[in-house]
């Protein structure tokens, strides 16, 4: 018989006081699909990665291979499941190199492989003080990856990114989606759809749809978003030619 695949089963609820955020938000994610968490500002996004990777409290299970990782101390936890932040400025002037290794503190894991994997490994020495936008995304992506998690959470990983920089990592998660079990909010629609196996469409802390890519009409974005929109496909992937009111 073949080999079952790991896979990660999600249900999660959560609440500031009285303001439910997020509803009985239930999926599940696999590798060698790409997932990816699109959704207007305030749909509970960013909270639900918060809650999976435990820096948020939400109530509920994050299942991986059948171990609910809420239950885990936050080391242990670590081994599993790794977060990726919204790209934001360094603080400190450490070397890649030396930012990367904050990411192995609970699993010894490889710097060098993780650098290698995202090009930086010659450029190790140098400071990320000094790195551009998209640098710097492809070494936060590198100290997830040095982590050795199985499971890896991106919120918003090409926000505020130039076009190259977006591309190449889009590119990046799709290599590493065969190895890893990729979780991606995605604020831009159309990296979404051409990148992407899978959608999962929050709205009001709830979830309003999800299924594979072509599956996604536009009256469900019309519903979410309030605004006309139009999906044609170029070169065999599903393009947002326009959204307007």
């Amino acid at each position: 018989m073949p080999k079952q695949e790991k896979q990660l089963e999600v249900n999660l609820r959560f609440s500031y006081g009285e303001r439910e955020v997020l509803k009985n938000v239930s999926f599940f994610a696999q590798k060698r699909e790409l997932l990816a968490i699109i959704g207007p500002n305030g749909a509970g996004k960013s909270t639900l990665l918060k809650c999976m990777v435990g820096i948020l409290k939400g109530k509920g299970y994050v299942r991986y291979n059948g171990l609910d990782l809420t239950k885990l101390p936050a080391k242990e936890r670590a081994k599993y499941i790794t977060y990726v932040p919204q790209n934001s400025l360094p603080e400190f002037a450490f070397t890649i190199e030396e930012f990367v290794e904050l990411g192995t503190y609970a699993t010894g894991g490889d710097v060098k492989k993780a650098l290698k994997l995202v090009g930086m490994w010659e450029r190790r020495r140098e400071f990320i003080t000094n790195l551009s936008g998209g640098e710097y995304q492809l070494v936060l992506i590198a100290r997830a990856l040095a982590q050795g998690s199985e499971i890896i959470l991106l919120d918003e990983p090409t926000s505020h990114l130039d076009v190259n920089h977006a591309l190449q990592i889009m590119e990046l998660l799709t290599r590493l989606k065969d190895e890893k079990i990729i979780v991606a909010v995605m604020h831009d629609l159309n990296l979404a759809l051409q990148y992407s196996d899978k959608l999962m469409l929050l709205h009001n802390g709830s979830i309003e749809w999800s299924g594979e890519v072509f599956e996604l009409k536009e009256d469900i974005l019309e519903r979410v978003y309030g605004v006309k929109a139009k999906i044609s496909t170029i070169d065999g992937k599903p393009i947002l030619l326009a959204a307007l009111e």
